[in-house]
């Protein structure tokens, strides 16, 4: 168990040393960031609106609201939020690398 651990810590520090995905020469790599997680909020919310047709509604039965984090996202979703997220960096300037 604690080979996995270290394993598991030894790839996310690894993971967090890796060169942002977006590149925009006027702004800095934290601005970056909170660009990047402002589109994965929108691109999160947009994709469960538009869910409402293609994934089930988001109402349980006799009209009671059920929790999104609830259900896990389907592939289609999942595809969804990434080409969201695409668009709504591409739409703040970026570039991706």
């Amino acid at each position: 168990m604690k080979r996995f651990f270290y394993a598991f810590m030894a790839l996310a520090l690894l993971a967090s040393c890796s060169e942002p995905r977006w590149l925009r020469p006027d702004t800095t790599a934290e601005q970056t960031d909170r660009d990047d997680i402002d589109c994965q909020r929108w691109a999160s919310r947009e994709a469960v609106a538009r869910a409402g047709g293609f994934y089930g509604s988001p109402y349980g039965p006799l009209g009671r609201s059920v929790s999104h984090g609830e259900r896990p996202a389907s592939p289609a979703r999942t595809i969804d939020e990434a080409n969201l997220t695409n668009f709504c960096m591409r739409a703040k300037g970026y570039q991706h690398r």
